[in-house]
């Protein structure tokens, strides 16, 4: 019932300010006038935005960190808005930025890694933080922005074993406002 009044009252405002803009820009005549009256109309069919953006498919991490590029090409069109990339997820338990292996032995081991962004803010999640939502980079013309990702190796960390993980991203037009 309360979105049935939402509607109507939105419908009502919505017809105020209808009436209010013809009876502005209106233009009237009598009976008894020799002119005409007509209505100039315009209309702007605006070009769709368009853009591409390539994140590299697979990336082995160096112990001191590894550059990753997001690249952003034949961006046009985007009308106030811009291309935002943020992590979407990753593969690990509660979206933690984890990778994962096997030892020697069969065990499985984890070693956590982390990122940083091209204008320095430190990514990294703990077992109650995630980093979905964080944005790697933003766009509004063709370009290229990098970040850093890291393996946080610890005294405990298993050595021998290939650590595995993945990562998926959102890629998305956000007004220029929003931050």
């Amino acid at each position: 019932m309360k979105s049935k009044k939402i509607i109507v009252t939105m419908l009502a405002v919505c017809a105020l300010v209808t009436t209010s803009a013809i009876s502005a820009s209106a233009a009237s005549i009598d009976q008894n006038s020799p002119e005409s009256i007509g209505t100039e109309w315009t209309f702007e069919l605006k070009n769709d935005p368009t853009y591409t953006v390539t994140i590299p498919s697979a990336v082995t991490l160096s112990k001191n960190g590894t550059q990753v590029d997001i690249t952003a090409e034949n961006v046009a069109n985007l009308d106030c808005q811009r291309i935002s990339v943020t992590i979407a997820g990753t593969d690990a338990y509660r979206n933690q930025m984890v990778l994962e292996g096997k030892d020697s032995r069969g065990i499985s081991r984890s070693l956590r890694y982390s990122i940083t962004t091209s204008d320095g803010e430190y990514i990294e999640t703990t077992l109650n933080t995630t980093a979905v939502g964080k944005e790697l980079a933003s766009f509004t013309e063709d370009g290229t922005v990098s970040f850093t990702a890291a393996p946080i190796i610890a005294a405990a960390s298993t050595k021998g074993v290939t650590y595995t993980g993945s990562m998926t991203y959102g890629i998305e037009l956000v007004d220029i406002a929003q931050q």
